[in-house]
This record gives C-alpha cells, sequence and structure tokens, in this order.
C-alpha cells in the first residue's frame, strides 16, 4: 500500500494510507468554507483593482508629468515587484505561524489606504512610494489565500477552490470600469485612486468579524508534530531541491509576465492603435483582464482537478499546452488591425491564461506541507510579481523605447510574448517530468 510522506530536517511526520487521504479528499465542503471563499474572492477583488488601477490610469498620468515609457513600465510594474518581493518572505512565515485571518485583514486595510493616497502625489517619485506601499502589502494577500483555502478545502478541491477565487477578477474588473474607467474621465484619475482605496478597509472589517481561522493542516494527510519553526532558508532549500516545485514555480513566473504584458499595456495598446478613449479602453480592460480571465480561472480549475483525479502530474501537463495557444491567440490579436477582432482575441488570449493558476497552485498546495505553504507561496508570488509583473512589463516600455517609432508598442509586446509562453512551456514539461520521476 502506498504511502505518502513529507520529510524536512525540523518536521516529523506521520503518515497514513492512500485511502484514508481519498476519504479526507471526499470529504464535504462545509458552507463556512465556500462564506470564507467568497469573502477572499472579494478581498481578491481588491488586490486586482488596486494593482489595475495604476494601468487605467496610465495615459493621463503621463501627460501630467511627462513620462516615457520606461517610467510608465517602472510605475506599472517593476517598483510594485520590487516592494512586493522584499516583504513576501517575512510576510509568508508570518503566514505560517500566526492566524491568518486577522494577519490578512491587516494587509487589506494597508494597501487599500496606500492606494488612496495617491490621490496625493505630486510628482512621479511620490506616486512610485504609494505604488511600492500597495506592492508590499500586497506580497501577503494572496500566499495567505492559499494557506486558508488549503485548510478550508481538500486536496482533490483545492484547484476548483483557487480557480473560483480569481472570480475576484471579474468583480475588480466591474470596479475598474467605474473606478477607472468613468471616474477618471469625468473627474480625474486623482479621485479615481482615492475611491478605488475604500473597498479593502470595508473587506478587511468584515474578514475579521466574520470569519475564523481554520485548523491548520486538517484535511492533510500527514500530521504535523513540529520540533521547531520551519524558518524560510530551510523552504527555499526544499524548494531548490524540489525539481518538480521549481520549475513549476518558473513556469509560472513566466507565465505571468506574459499574461502582465498583455494585462497591464492593454489600455495604452488599443487607445493608441485602434483609437479608444479612456473610458472605453478601461472596458476593455475589465472584459478581458476581469471578466474573461475569471470565467479562464474558474472553467479552468474545475476541469483541472478532473483531470488530475487519477494523476494530479496532468494539471501541469494542462500548463504546456495552455503556454502556447496562448501565444498564438495573443500574436493575433496584438498584429491584427480590426478592432473588434483585437478585442476578441484579447478576451480568447487572457481567458486560457489564466487556466494556468489553478492549475499550479492548486499542484504546489498539494506538493508541500501545511507549515510550508506561507512561504512557499509568498516565494511563488515573489516570482510571479517580480519576474511576471515587474520585469515583463517594465521591458515592454524599455523595448518600445529602443524599437522607436509609431509601431513600437506593438513590436515589444510582440518580442516579451514570443519570448516568455514557450520558455513557461518548457519549465511546465520539466516539472511534470520531474513529478512523475518522483512518484
Amino acid at each position: 500500500m502506498e504511502l505518502n510522506t513529507v520529510l524536512t530536517d525540523d518536521i516529523e511526520l506521520t503518515t497514513v494510507a492512500e485511502a484514508e487521504i481519498e476519504e479526507a479528499a471526499e470529504d464535504k465542503v462545509p458552507a463556512r468554507s465556500w462564506y470564507a471563499l467568497a469573502i477572499l474572492a472579494l478581498i481578491y477583488a481588491c488586490d486586482f483593482l488596486d494593482r489595475t488601477m495604476i494601468s487605467i490610469i496610465v495615459e493621463p498620468v503621463r501627460i501630467e508629468f511627462g513620462l516615457s515609457d520606461s517610467q510608465l513600465g517602472l510605475l506599472t510594474g517593476l517598483a510594485y515587484g520590487v516592494s512586493f518581493a522584499l516583504a513576501a518572505i517575512p510576510i509568508g512565515f508570518l503566514i505560517d505561524r500566526n492566524n491568518r485571518v486577522r494577519l490578512l485583514a491587516g494587509l487589506v486595510a494597508i494597501w487599500g489606504a496606500m492606494t488612496a493616497l495617491s490621490y496625493f502625489a505630486q510628482n512621479f517619485v511620490q506616486l512610485l512610494l504609494a505604488r511600492m506601499g500597495v506592492g508590499a502589502a500586497e506580497a501577503g494577500g494572496t500566499p495567505a489565500s492559499f494557506s486558508l483555502i488549503s485548510d478550508f478545502f481538500p486536496p482533490s478541491k483545492r484547484s476548483t477552490a483557487v480557480g473560483y477565487l480569481f472570480i475576484g477578477n471579474a468583480i475588480g474588473a466591474a470596479l475598474t470600469i467605474v473606478i477607472g474607467g468613468y471616474v477618471t474621465a469625468h473627474y480625474g484619475w486623482r479621485l479615481a485612486m482615492l475611491i478605488a482605496g475604500v473597498p479593502g478597509l470595508i473587506l478587511a472589517t468584515l474578514l475579521v468579524l466574520t470569519v475564523r481561522e481554520p485548523k491548520r493542516g486538517g484535511y492533510d494527510a500527514a500530521v504535523l508534530v513540529a520540533k521547531e519553526a520551519v524558518a524560510p532558508l530551510t523552504v527555499i532549500l526544499y524548494i531548490v531541491k524540489n525539481r518538480a516545485v521549481l520549475h513549476l514555480i518558473a513556469g509560472t513566473s513566466i507565465t505571468t509576465a506574459a499574461i502582465a504584458t498583455l494585462g497591464v499595456w492593454m489600455p495604452a495598446f488599443v487607445m493608441r492603435f485602434h483609437g479608444l478613449n479612456i473610458e472605453k479602453a478601461g472596458m476593455v480592460a475589465a472584459l478581458a483582464g476581469g471578466l474573461f480571465t475569471a470565467i479562464g480561472s474558474v472553467i479552468g480549475g474545475i476541469a483541472c482537478d478532473h483531470i488530475g483525479k487519477s494523476n494530479p502530474r496532468r494539471r501541469i501537463d494542462v500548463c504546456v499546452v495552455i503556454c502556447f495557444i496562448t501565444l498564438l491567440i495573443s500574436c493575433g490579436a496584438i498584429l491584427f488591425k480590426p478592432t473588434l477582432l483585437a478585442i476578441v482575441l484579447l478576451c480568447l488570449a487572457m481567458f486560457f491564461a489564466f487556466v494556468v493558476f489553478p492549475a499550479s497552485f492548486g499542484t504546489m498546495l498539494t506538493l508541500v506541507s501545511p507549515d510550508m505553504r506561507g512561504v512557499t507561496s509568498a516565494t511563488m508570488m515573489i516570482c510571479t510579481n517580480l519576474v511576471g509583473y515587474g520585469l515583463g512589463p517594465f521591458m515592454v516600455g524599455v523595448l518600445s523605447d529602443l524599437y522607436g517609432g509609431d509601431q513600437s508598442l506593438r513590436f515589444a509586446m510582440m518580442t516579451i510574448m514570443c519570448i516568455c509562453c514557450p520558455w513557461a512551456g518548457l519549465h511546465f514539461a520539466l516539472s511534470a517530468r520531474a513529478y512523475r520521476s518522483a512518484a
């Protein structure tokens, strides 16, 4: 009978039979877990809103402050990614050792307040610092949510739960249309940023008052008997040695760079090449980057749990295929001149790209032990934000300035997509191979 064992230098784990794992996985998920997931999805909506607002207001900010595309790339991506990376590991360690509900509530309140503070920015540096504050606080948002999901849901439902979490994209997109598009068009970008910070403060209060901290590791086969706290360095060394996890993180991070290339530069792209005003550009960004990403993540999560039911490695195989589908569709979206066709293809590209997230993050939550999930999730989020949302949009800006000419942004986006999608697919293939070898 096959036994599942989790081994680290600092943790002793008891093991149970595979049949007991399957029985635990089939337990009915209580209503309180679905309610908690709904609150987490709303928090993710605030994460989406506060993270993406800068890409909606990027053209009026560029005009007001006289910025180059490289500076816009720094403002929309790298500054956020660097601050996120610096804060993520310490926060991840806190997630593994403290009450996650209270910690998450505090982080949501902080990033909402920092978004609102953008209202007072009088120059590029001040706005940059506010964005860095948002990035530092949001560093703990998704890792805390993932850690909570792993204790609210059994392994067989985790990709599905992660998929539902990304419904927050659609909600955040709806808020982006109203706040980022309408308010910016009629009342200016400063008021839009001020209003965008309010929902986080409300949800932080709701989370603390209505959601209870779940038992850590309650759905997992291994019962932890920890001698000492698992140090972040120990977790990082575990990740480096585990090739399945290492390549999974690399593939997800590089896929995020491709997604961020489309998502962050989409408003500017449709405004420059298709003549849309800022209100309509906000609607396109919300439709593609919100509604269609949410649908993709939900359908992808359910499908990946179904595909991976007999063999969890197949979830990673799905990621390989998705990378090349995304490349083909996104290239068409960037190159084709008819506006409606370009918008449809942008929506489809974001739909398929977001299938990767429930597949990869759901797999990660199963590959590592409960007391390592906060730091592992934080490490994964560092890579996806620094490489993905940080370097991806920034390099588009740099290449656009380097290429020059009225088509420079189009060529820059094409370059990043053609590099990132095949590269990510290679890492997912290597992850699946390592997973199969270790099984």
